[in-house]
């Protein structure tokens, strides 16, 4: 029930909040080159904060700050702007703004748990301070004859070295906070989790486990957050160097770190603003217009929140106008390339057979193979090429089998010797003195002459290897193309570049090697690939020269079954 008392209070709360809004409005133009120096992380968001689907946004209050002066937290309704519900706190807190946009941070996805942090005028703080706010509790309730007392609203937290908030779980849990190195630099920081409930903070950081180990260094540009609240998206400008996304899983403390290459050279990174769509299954970045009443700008990047594939603006385009010629392929449909067909032919229940068959020569006439194990019924195709260089076909013999037979649950395509000449011969070239592997027409150069170690041929596709490799991806369409290399050193990695980054470091997680992210030479296959195939991944991978131990041999076929099943699966 509102008695007259209430009413008057809540207009004369909206009168202040109008006027210390405008007040925060204008400390906030003024302080970009603050947030950028030293408050990134540290400084209030004047607009607030609101989990999604809520209607009701949270703002602070702090008519002065100081280390004794009160703060006033105000539930806000979103259709009318009435006020629903205040708190009244001692000491200066605020909420935190978790980027340099403004955007804030500290509520749960439930929108019951609001983390504030306290104003404190030393820099770097020796001892960071915070309050939890129960949204569900109004101060203190009166209590009647053999009624327990309730909860304070409010409980306040100190936590040693310098923290700021990150972003809270959706059932409010679990805090998510920002460990700063000031002595390094504002830039290097790491991520700790904080149980709220037994207020204890994790000794480990939170770390993507195919990332270098290790402090990340970057300053938040701008942050978007999923539908429930679970997902928490945040874009860094890496101090100059790669952008990257860090991707937090605030249910479960995943944290997946993807680069962000195309925004590299961008000019005026911090107008970059991020949106998810789709449901929450994308997640669009783009620029925002500095002119006023402008058309929605175009995106610059568009990523999949559930593979974290990269697609810049020409790719989403581009993947646009294939979805436009499917749909007119179904209803014309192509009669298949007889390439395949001796995979799609069913022969026992379920389809499930290692199928087998020569599909081409080599340029000395050498049979060359093409396999299919699992189920072709599945979408989403794997392939595997054991060997392109004819003295690195170690892992030519590796086969993704679950105990020795093929996976039901996916689709795998082989070539287990793409250079039969080569690996004939002991030798990197083909029958022809031609590397295979800069024979491919993306960024194709004249160089050398035949029998040199990185002879790329007289032409792109001038070899029948290469060739037959093209009709194969172009037959096939994989979604993901791993080629097998070995070199002279002791430990195995994975490398990528660019689009295929993504579904790289899936496999370097699988597989339990490092992952490097490599620029590709000019006319290799991945090169051709990931310019030709927009969205579909190719990448490499490096293991030690000589034969393959048999435990490495086990460890690559268990990867790439679950490569297999996560690529059908995404």
């Amino acid at each position: 029930m509102r008695t007259p008392y209430m009413e008057m209070l809540n207009r004369v709360l909206n009168r202040v909040a109008l006027g210390v809004a405008a007040a925060a409005l204008l400390a906030c133009a003024l302080a970009p080159a603050k947030v950028a120096g030293k408050g990134v992380g540290i400084s209030p968001a004047p607009a607030g904060v609101v989990a999604p689907g809520s209607p009701y946004r949270y703002v602070t209050l702090n008519p002065k700050l100081g280390v004794g002066m009160p703060t006033i937290v105000q539930r806000i309704e979103r259709a009318g702007g009435r006020i629903d519900r205040w708190w009244r706190l001692r000491g200066s807190y605020y909420l935190p703004a978790v980027a340099y946009d403004l955007s804030g941070g500290g509520l749960s996805g439930d929108g019951r748990t609001l983390l504030l942090q306290r104003f404190t005028p030393a820099y770097p703080p020796k001892t960071s301070r915070f309050a939890v706010l129960d949204t569900a509790v109004h101060l203190r309730h009166p209590v009647r004859p053999g009624e327990k007392r309730p909860l304070h609203a409010v409980r306040r937290i100190e936590i040693p070295g310098f923290y700021s908030v990150h972003a809270v779980s959706p059932d409010g849990t679990t805090a998510y906070l920002t460990r700063h190195h000031p002595r390094r630099s504002i830039a290097f920081f790491e991520l700790r989790t904080f149980d709220l409930i037994s207020e204890r903070l994790a000794a480990d950081p939170v770390a993507d486990p195919g990332a270098p180990p290790g402090p990340m260094e970057g300053v938040p540009i701008t942050r978007a957050v999923g539908p429930n609240g679970r997902w928490a998206y945040t874009l860094y400008d890496d101090n100059g160097g790669i952008p990257f996304l860090l991707g937090l899983d605030t249910a479960t403390g995943e944290l997946r770190k993807i680069e962000l290459p195309q925004l590299r050279y961008r000019r005026a990174l911090f107008l970059v603003r991020m949106r998810v769509e789709r449901g929450g299954r994308s997640l669009v970045i783009f620029s925002r217009s500095t002119v006023h009443g402008h058309a929605p700008t175009p995106p610059l990047v568009v990523v999949d929140t559930k593979t974290f594939a990269v697609r810049d603006a020409r790719t989403a385009v581009a993947a646009w106008g294939r979805h436009v010629l499917a749909a007119f392929a179904d209803l014309f449909p192509a009669p298949e390339d007889p390439l395949l067909a001796f995979a799609r032919t069913p022969r026992r229940p379920g389809n499930l057979l290692a199928r087998f068959k020569v599909v081409g020569r080599s340029s000395e006439g050498r049979p060359i193979s093409l396999r299919q194990v699992g189920d072709p019924r599945w979408s989403g195709e794997l392939l595997v090429v054991g060997c392109i260089h004819g003295d690195e076909c170690g892992t030519s013999r590796i086969e993704p089998l679950t105990g020795g037979c093929p996976d039901p649950s996916a689709d795998v395509y082989l070539v287990p010797n793409l250079n039969p000449d080569g690996a004939a011969a002991r030798s990197r070239l083909n029958g022809r003195g031609v590397d295979l592997n800069r024979n491919f027409p993306s960024e194709w150069k004249v160089r050398g002459v035949r029998w040199d170690p990185e002879y790329p041929g007289p032409k792109p596709f001038s070899e029948p290897e290469t060739r037959l490799a093209a009709r194969i991806i172009r037959t096939l369409q994989p979604e993901a193309t791993i080629w097998f290399h070995q070199y002279r050193g002791q430990r195995p990695y994975v490398r990528a570049w660019g689009q295929s980054v993504a579904a790289a470091r899936r496999f370097a997680r699988l597989a339990r090697m490092p992952f490097r992210a490599m620029r590709w030479p000019a006319g290799t296959a991945p090169n051709w690939q990931n310019h030709e195939f927009h969205g579909a991944a190719s990448f490499v991978v490096e293991l030690p020269d000589g034969r393959v131990a048999p435990r490495m041999r086990e460890r690559v076929a268990k990867a790439l079954v679950r490569m297999a099943r996560w690529v059908r699966e995404d």
